[in-house]
């Protein structure tokens, strides 16, 4: 039987998310008072404050970091865990939580403390885009246009968040690609090119349905553009786990990527936004990190 972890060190972004972060000491102490586990809680202060306080946490030898926040949080915190002994748990707080819905968390935030509890390690893969890790997925095109505007919204949510797809894609103009995996070379105009590690976006928006977070791949997946009229099908497609079946989508299984394009720009890890060069190169790193699962 695998060691439950007994030492918690809590990392909590006071801004992940739309809801107040004020009840979520209490909501711990409530559920671990009686529980025989210890703890310790940190807010963060500034982008890049989890990766801090993670390595502190590792310092400091606890048995498990918390992320308590969306995406972004939880890669800044599982960022400072790779290749550590404590294992990363996660307090959904995002707008999307889509490693936390991969590993099937619970978004209710009591549940998902109880689910902390119960839960033992597991060792999963990350990947690494330019040397930059992520956890849940990655990508250019359209989806990492979507998560730069996003990011620049001053509301979140899922209603923002679909409101921004409908707006942008009327005027998105597709690229064209050169992508080497593991050697083979395609040449593409693409939508958008998807490297997931775990299966969905966020919100159950499954990009690669049988995406595993354990299987040391990635999963490639290439959107060729396609007419408006498939547009609500691929959306139908996307929450009903049935995208791999969208005639205009092609997903390869692939340890080692390389993608040029024609010039620099947006890219997004784990749905933040970055600008980078005009190469890309995407790899998988196997049982890099550990993580608490039911």
């Amino acid at each position: 039987m695998k060691q439950k972890p007994e030492r918690f060190f809590f990392i909590i972004n006071p801004i992940a998310g739309v809801r107040s972060k004020e009840d979520i000491p209490q909501n711990i102490k409530e559920i671990f008072n009686d529980s025989g586990r210890s703890y310790e809680i940190a807010f963060t202060k500034c982008k890049g404050h989890a990766t801090e306080l993670a390595l502190e946490a590792v310092n400091q030898n606890f048995d498990a970091v918390v992320a308590v926040g969306g995406d972004g949080t939880i890669n800044e915190v599982a960022t400072g865990l790779i290749g550590q002994k404590p294992a990363l748990g996660i307090i959904p707080l995002g707008s999307g939580n889509g490693l936390a819905r991969h590993l099937q968390v619970p978004i209710n935030i009591q549940k998902s403390i109880k689910y902390l509890l119960e839960a033992a390690p597991i060792s999963v893969d990350h990947c690494t885009l330019n040397d930059l890790p992520f956890f849940c997925t990655a990508g250019v095109g359209f989806d990492a246009l979507i998560g730069k505007v996003f990011a620049e919204q001053k509301t979140r949510g899922f209603s923002t968040y679909l409101k921004t797809v409908v707006t942008q894609y009327q005027s998105y103009k597709c690229e064209s690609y050169k992508i080497t995996l593991d050697g083979k070379e395609i040449e593409m105009k693409a939508f958008l090119l998807s490297f997931a590690n775990a299966s969905q976006y966020g919100n159950n928006v499954f990009i690669a349905p049988q995406a595993s977070l354990q299987d040391g791949f990635i999963d490639v997946c290439m959107m060729h553009p396609f007419p408006l009229r498939s547009l609500l099908n691929l959306g139908f497609r996307l929450f009903t786990k049935r995208v791999n079946k969208f005639h205009y989508l092609d997903i390869v299984k692939a340890k080692n990527i390389e993608i040029e394009r024609r010039s620099s720009g947006p890219v997004h890890l784990d749905g933040e936004p970055v600008n980078m060069e005009a190469r890309l190169k995407i790899s998988i790193v196997p049982n890099s990190l550990r993580v608490l699962s039911v």
